[in-house]
């Protein structure tokens, strides 16, 4: 475990109710807790995304039109998610223990999980995506700032791809166990099933984890909370933040407006199952993500010791390349299928298409960019707006990203299909999915100040 200093280091003094901070982890310590923050993200991403691959049994039992199912996977859920991540941002940066924040915040996301496989109406299930908003708002920010004063900026891009990696292990097994348990039980016992095990890891992360010392890791003493508005301008005048807030609302609005929808977009057009589905979206998106988002932070960290610039350049490359290869993805005729080995005859996947072959690839390039945005937006950031830094980035990427993605296909789907029927979908996927060449150019823009913005930070909590 880590040690625990016997007093507050100066300028760090607990007010009332405040946990005192834990000096410099442990290596051990520390990769317990990036797990813990793992952990999180994993149930935050499944509570917050198993409604994509419950859209038509959903959809069917209410008789909701793609628009609505629209509204329910991203501003049901965003619109208040986004109205309570700046607050919740603030608080972790000045009297609140963000080790508490987050516990408490999976606690409430969990218990509103469960209840909405007791919802009878429509609006009753709406009300219940917002609630699942007001706990998540509580998640990431706060993470991302802990994860910040664990780790040091020449470790912290890679370290930060847990959040990420959390997120699409997360939405891979809501698609997956939500669909196996739909086919079997329902889909109200796959909200219950999913919501359970949060409750439970809310009260272990808020009993082992510690509360980090703001600035440890760099050995930077944070400021005091008088300091907000000169440190809020400073963050508003950086050109590298500004840039990178377009950037990650950009491929949040791609990847979320894609994610939500593919796996309804495979039921439809390949005539798959819920659980079918699930798990072949699973296994050719979230997981080759996952390699996609360690690989950029790895790249990231070990390029930018040469370039700061590469921070942004990662990005640009990922977000422009994976463009072309996920329009193939979703225009390869449905018919062309690759039969797998004897071991799978007889199964569900006894012969899968080509085209969830190119997913594989859109995903690893497409994943390249969440570890460098995260860190470095943490890295120009003063000491004391950091989880209000991410806050802000939160709210963006997700009024942007979750509110507007999902919502948008579902209202061109519902526009195209008296022309393509059944099609409708994978036409609708395309407009999200060509949006990262919009934040490839942001990346490419922004590569020119990063290197200054960087130093600029440090320099300025240096001053004060």
């Amino acid at each position: 475990m880590a040690p625990h200093t016997d007093s507050p280091s100066e300028g760090n003094t607990p007010v009332r109710g405040q946990a005192r901070s834990a000096g410099p982890a442990t290596p051990l310590y520390t990769r317990y807790v990036l797990g813990m923050v793992l952990l999180t993200m994993i149930f935050s991403n499944v509570d917050r995304t198993i409604l994509s691959i419950l859209v038509d049994p959903i959809k069917s039992e209410f008789g909701l039109s793609d628009t609505q199912m629209g509204f329910l996977l991203g501003p049901a859920f965003a619109v208040v998610y986004s109205i309570l991540v700046l607050p919740i941002g603030r608080y972790a940066d000045t009297t609140g223990v963000r080790r508490n924040i987050v516990s408490a915040a999976l606690f409430l996301w969990s218990l509103f999980t469960v209840a909405t496989g007791f919802v009878g109406t429509h609006f009753q299930l709406g009300l219940m995506r917002m609630g699942v908003g007001v706990g998540e708002a509580g998640a990431t920010s706060p993470s991302i700032s802990m994860i910040s004063d664990y780790l040091p900026p020449e470790r912290r891009a890679k370290g930060m791809s847990v959040i990420s990696i959390g997120a699409v292990v997360g939405m891979g097994l809501g698609m997956v166990l939500g669909g196996w348990i739909h086919d079997i039980w329902g889909w109200r016992t796959a909200f219950i099933a999913a919501g359970v095990p949060g409750i439970l890891l809310a009260l272990i992360y808020r009993l082992t984890v510690r509360e980090p010392e703001r600035g440890g890791s760099e050995g930077r003493e944070a400021v005091e909370t008088s300091a907000f508005w000169p440190s809020l301008r400073a963050l508003f005048g950086t050109r590298t933040y500004l840039l990178i807030l377009g950037a990650n609302g950009f491929s949040l609005f791609a990847s979320m407006g894609r994610n939500l929808w593919e796996p309804a977009f495979l039921v439809r057009t390949y005539d798959m199952s819920q659980f079918h589905a699930g798990t072949w979206y699973f296994l050719t998106s979230p997981v080759p993500s996952m390699f996609g988002i360690f690989m950029g932070g790895y790249l990231a960290d070990k390029l930018a010791r040469r370039d700061k610039r590469f921070l942004l350049w990662v990005p640009a490359f990922g977000q422009l390349v994976s463009v072309p290869i996920l329009v193939a993805f979703l225009l390869w005729p449905e018919s062309d299928m690759v039969t797998l080995p004897s071991i799978f005859a007889g199964t569900l996947f006894e012969t899968m298409p080509v085209a969830l072959l190119i997913s594989i690839a859109g995903s690893v390039v497409g994943g390249l960019f969440t570890a460098p945005f995260m860190s470095t937006t943490q890295g120009v950031a003063p000491l004391r707006m950091r989880a209000f830094a991410a806050a802000v980035s939160t709210f963006i990427s997700t009024l942007i990203g979750l509110a507007g993605g999902p919502m948008v296909v579902g209202m061109i789907a519902d526009n195209l299909k008296p022309e393509f029927g059944e099609h409708a979908l994978r036409y609708a996927l395309l407009f999200p999915t060509v949006v990262p060449v919009l934040s490839a150019i942001l990346c490419l823009i922004g590569a020119r100040y990063v290197a200054g913005d960087l130093a600029r930070a440090k320099a300025l909590d240096s001053a004060k």
